[in-house]
């Protein structure tokens, strides 16, 4: 069985997805606290504004992952609009 939940917020500022998760109470593994080195905190981009990938996301994504929209959340800012998946 999937489950759907749908949290929305405003940003006023650019923050990386995993900050934004973190203000929602929404639980997304980060055992580096969010230095880029762990690769625990792959969400899926599936629309919207995000920024560039970093060096620390191309370590941990192959060009298949990165076309299917992986991200690291503690590494990738939101700049706009957007749509994110968590996964677990």
């Amino acid at each position: 069985m999937k489950v759907k939940f749908i949290k929305k917020t405003k940003i006023k500022k650019e923050k990386t997805i995993l900050d934004v998760a973190k203000d929602l109470d929404l639980k997304v593994k980060a055992s580096c606290g969010g230095k880029g080195k762990c690769g625990k905190c792959i969400v899926r981009v599936i629309e919207g504004d995000v920024s560039e990938l970093t060096k620390a996301e191309k370590k941990f994504f192959d060009d298949d992952e990165i076309e299917k929209g992986l991200r690291l959340a503690c590494e990738a800012k939101i700049t706009g609009d957007v749509k994110i998946e968590l996964i677990d």
